[in-house]
């Protein structure tokens, strides 16, 4: 035990839990009159005890700082506790430190090195933003897993945020840790199943679209819904405030516009037209005279969103006007191709009645023409016919002239004495009949 005069350490006393730890032994600033120390101590000092692992123990709040002296029981100025919170950039450390200044408020470190002390963290933060620096981010990863347990003493928190300022900031800060991808999908997980369970997402609808089903809705659909929210009263249970309806709705729709940009490609060139849609417009609807609309415009305190959002406005203002002066351009460089086709039309029209004229006089003649023709080949063709029969007629005759003469000439050989002279006479006067034929025939 240190039983030094100039050294005293801090009793420390938790809001949530009532649990006290103490300090480690720290210097003690001089006093003011400058006194002598009564070297010996008015009672012992209590032993150090080492606070057990508490979820609460992550909380910044902080119910009352006792000042316990080590050694010596003589007044002396408050050693107060100074460190940075959780994200300055400074070490995270789990001891308290003097503060700079004599008299200051004194306030514990909080040590963060698993994911439950972290989320803890930010519920006692209760929707302020978040960091954490990079020895506590690193230590943090290590023991990016929640347990049933761990679950179990989280849920209390999730519970008590009724108005989910918490879970949008703890979405926000994942995006930091691209380093640390177990990190990032442990957060996501947990704030997805903290959100879920929470009444305002509890429509069949918006967790399609959290869950990014299939069937999902379109996100200005799932953002609408969230934003119309409206509590089923319970017999027993005291109604939200109507501001506190308004807090919860507003934080509902960004936590979910933060969704969909972390988790389904929403950039932030298109938020502002949604949340215009489904939170910003029908807010201003509600202003009923000028004071109001006044008073809204000069009480932003999120001047970054809302210069971020006028700028994308004016932007796509300003894409707008050029698309439509190119608009415009083209439409009058096509009212003077209309104009200019319109021209050409007319002249074809009058090019097409023209060839009309002369295919219908060209149909005429034709069909004269043709009845000419077909005149004449019906005439051609009968007197053909005619010659046609006349020759079948004189053919048909010579050859059963020819076919009787040979008969006759068979009949003399198959005699029991053949006469041969009259076969070959017979023959001769078929030939000469048939080369005769074929004469008249060559000469017609």
């Amino acid at each position: 035990m240190n039983n030094d005069s100039n050294k005293r350490r801090v009793s420390i006393v938790d809001a949530k839990t009532g649990q006290v730890r103490y300090s480690d032994p720290m210097p003690v600033h001089g006093s003011r009159t400058n006194e002598p120390v009564d070297p010996s101590p008015s009672r012992a000092p209590e032993p150090v005890t080492s606070p057990e692992p508490a979820l609460a123990d992550t909380s910044q709040d902080v119910r009352g700082i006792v000042e316990e002296p080590v050694a010596t029981a003589q007044p002396a100025s408050a050693a107060a506790i100074a460190g940075p919170a959780v994200g300055t950039g400074k070490s995270v450390e789990g001891k308290a430190e003097p503060a700079k200044k004599a008299g200051g408020a004194a306030k514990p470190k909080v040590s963060i090195e698993t994911l439950e002390q972290f989320i803890a963290h930010a519920y006692g933060r209760k929707g302020q933003r978040l960091s954490l620096n990079p020895v506590n981010e690193r230590l943090v990863s290590q023991s990016a897993k929640l347990d049933e347990a761990a679950r179990g003493r989280l849920q209390a928190l999730v519970v008590s945020d009724s108005l989910l300022a918490v879970p949008r900031q703890l979405l926000l800060i994942s995006r930091e840790f691209a380093g640390f991808p177990g990190l990032r999908a442990a957060l996501n997980a947990f704030v997805s199943s903290a959100v879920l369970q929470h009444p305002a997402f509890a429509h069949a609808a918006v967790q399609a679209a959290l869950r990014n089903l299939p069937d999902a809705p379109p996100m200005p659909e799932a953002l609408a819904t969230v934003a119309a929210y409206s509590p089923v009263e319970v017999r027993g249970v005291d109604s939200l405030k109507p501001s506190d309806l308004q807090t919860l709705r507003r934080n509902g729709t960004h936590f979910l516009a933060t969704w969909f940009a972390c988790n389904r490609g929403l950039n932030a060139e298109d938020l502002p037209a949604l949340l215009l849609n489904v939170l910003w417009a029908p807010a201003a609807r509600e202003l009923s005279d000028e004071t109001a609309r006044l008073r809204a415009l000069t009480e932003m305190e999120q001047s970054a969103g809302v210069g971020l959002a006028c700028q994308r406005f004016r932007q796509q203002t300003s894409e707008a006007r050029s698309a439509q002066e190119q608009a415009q351009r083209e439409a009058t460089d096509l009212r003077e191709r209309a104009a200019e086709f319109e021209d050409q039309l007319l002249q074809l029209k009058a090019e097409r009645d023209a060839g009309v004229a002369a295919l219908e006089a060209l149909r005429e003649s034709s069909e004269n023409q043709l009845r000419d023709a077909r005149a004449r080949s019906d005439a051609a063709l009968m007197h053909l016919r005619h010659d046609l029969e006349q020759l079948r007629g004189r053919l048909v005759r010579r050859l059963d002239d020819g076919v009787g003469m040979l008969e006759v000439g068979l009949t003399a050989l198959r005699n029991k004495t053949p006469r041969v002279d009259v076969m070959i006479e017979r023959a001769e006067m078929v030939s000469d009949a048939l080369r005769a034929e074929v004469k008249n025939l060559r000469e017609e």
